[in-house]
């Protein structure tokens, strides 16, 4: 009866561990680890742009200090290159002040460079109609040099390809496809030139040949840096390769890698990182708040009305994935309820049939006591062990209705936090919503609030464990813990007392990697008295 007694309470509480990890996100180590790396780059972000704001200010520098306004325009001119993705208000400021130069200069060449130049600039924030003015009403193409001719095409070919993309932000304008400037481009541009093969492979992919795309974006991504400007857009090139042929693992790697580069080079204007965030949505709800509010505010701090638009759209998406998680955390609280509904019943049946059995031999006891003084000594010892197991099923009792009252008020919290992120989403208070996420730490909360609820709960059925434990260790290896908790390795060999003892379900429960489990589980045996192979079965007989 005692042996069942600690069976029971072995199998509630590795009941009560499942239920607790029913609602863990799930991400696979690969893209895991990438977005742990992602994360590092993120957390330089301010020390890219300190840097990107020194380069600029050197600019500057020289071009206040010259005199010559050719040396001044070519200044200005790379000033505003480097601004480019960086800040559109500076870019305009010193594309027009290039504009200014050159007609002082009457240098109509630098005047429609830089004319070419800030309709690109319009284009790519979104700016269609400014764009549209510049570049088809403004600029004589006659009086265009070669080489700006072929700027000139390459710009009309972006913004057509940019119209067709974004066309429903405003009302399509009326322009030529970009596989008319593509054709007159592919002709004249050097053969196996950067642009001539980043033409070619938006021909093979516009014609569905994606092999030979591939080919062609895998040549382009090889012949840069990883941390030059063009790699991101090689890169994010590739990961739409990715996505036509479905694979989302190699998609989420390129993106992922040009969002780092986009970090590197401190470029504000972006979307591999919202893209990034779209896709962790359904698994990891708080990194991908935090990914999007950083995109929000360099979209922000860039002044173009084209990425907060695109942004904004992604906030439909949250609601929908609030309301998912809500509708996963009830059914999992329905399932919890019924199963230790369930519990408590057995407990109370098992408890009552305790409870007679123990009257039984108390009248026993009571019967045989006149005859026979060893006896009765032998009923007094009996009757002990029924007040050990009547108390041992209260403890169970108190645990159970503890931990109720825990997922109770856990879900309280959390439907409660759900209406309030849900009524800032309906009444617009999307920048309020993100900052509330981004300083949350719901889920170190609640892990530690697990880890607390398992060393409370394992160590009053277990009370002996630790010093049982450190009797299977060398002398050295051994650790006494804070009164009422456990060591992560002790927390992992309590589940192998459980009966879990599958390193991948105990990385699940405990929050780590599987390979940081095996880690403990190798040093604790190494470190252990006897032979390392039958260490868990010792372990597994500890208090029986």
């Amino acid at each position: 009866m005692h042996r069942s007694i600690r069976h029971i309470g072995r199998w509630v509480a590795t009941a009560f561990l499942a239920v607790s990890c029913l609602a863990q996100p799930h991400t696979d180590r690969k893209t895991q680890a990438l977005l742990n790396e992602l994360d590092g780059y993120l957390a330089l972000r301010e020390a890219y742009a300190a840097k990107k704001e020194n380069q600029l200010d050197v600019y500057r520098q020289l071009a206040l200090a010259t005199t010559d306004p050719v040396r001044r325009y070519e200044l200005d001119m790379l000033t505003a290159t480097e601004y480019f993705a960086f800040s559109f208000d500076s870019t305009q400021a010193y594309l027009k002040q290039c504009q200014a130069l050159a007609t002082k200069m009457a240098d109509r060449d630098r005047h429609n460079q830089a004319s070419i130049m800030l309709g690109h600039l319009y284009d790519k924030a979104g700016n269609y109609l400014e764009a549209t003015q510049i570049l088809y009403n403004q600029i004589d193409t006659a009086s265009l040099s070669e080489e700006l001719k072929a700027e000139y095409y390459w710009t009309l070919y972006d913004y057509s390809k940019d119209m067709a993309g974004n066309s429903g932000m405003v009302e399509r304008m009326s322009i030529p496809p970009a596989a008319t400037f593509r054709s007159r481009l592919l002709e004249t541009l050097p053969a196996h030139s950067a642009r001539w093969r980043a033409l070619l492979r938006d021909q093979f992919l516009d014609e569905g040949r994606i092999d030979q795309a591939d080919s062609v974006s895998r040549i382009l991504v090889q012949s840069v840096k990883p941390e030059d400007r063009d790699f991101a857009i090689h890169a994010f090139f590739q990961s739409e390769i990715a996505e036509r042929r479905g694979d989302q693992a190699e998609r989420m790697y390129w993106l992922i890698k040009s969002a780092e580069c986009d970090l590197i080079n401190a470029v504000r204007d972006y979307a591999s990182l919202t893209m990034v965030a779209q896709l962790i949505l359904s698994t990891d709800v708080d990194r991908s708040f935090r990914y999007l509010r950083i995109a929000q505010e360099d979209a922000l701090s860039y002044n173009a009305k084209l990425r907060p638009w695109q942004i904004s759209r992604f906030l439909m998406e949250v609601e929908d994935a609030y309301s998912r998680r809500q509708d996963h955390v009830s059914r999992t609280s329905k399932i919890a309820a019924v199963f230790l509904a369930f519990l408590v019943l057995v407990l109370s049946i098992l408890t009552r049939l305790w409870v007679r059995r123990s009257r039984k031999l108390a009248r026993m006891s009571r019967d045989l006591e006149a005859s026979n003084a060893s006896l009765a000594q032998a009923n007094a010892t009996l009757n002990g062990l029924n007040e050990q197991i009547l108390e041992a099923g209260r403890v169970k009792e108190k645990y159970i209705v503890n931990f109720l009252q825990g997922l109770s008020g856990q879900i309280s919290v959390i439907r409660t936090e759900d209406n309030r992120f849900r009524n800032l989403l309906k009444q617009g208070k999307a920048d309020q919503l993100l900052k509330e996420l981004s300083i949350s730490g719901r889920s170190e909360k609640a892990r530690e609030e697990f880890y607390e609820t398992f060393d409370n709960t394992f160590l009053a059925l277990y009370p002996n464990f630790v010093s049982q434990f450190n009797s299977l260790l060398k002398e050295e290896a051994r650790v006494i813990p804070p009164e009422g908790k456990l060591t992560t390795e002790q927390r992992v060999f309590a589940l192998i007392l459980l009966g879990v003892d599958d390193s991948k379900k105990i990385a699940s429960m405990l929050d780590y990697s599987v390979s940081t489990i095996y880690n403990y589980k190798v040093a604790i045996k190494n470190a252990g008295l006897g032979d390392r192979e039958t260490f868990e079965e010792r372990v597994k007989a500890l208090g029986k």
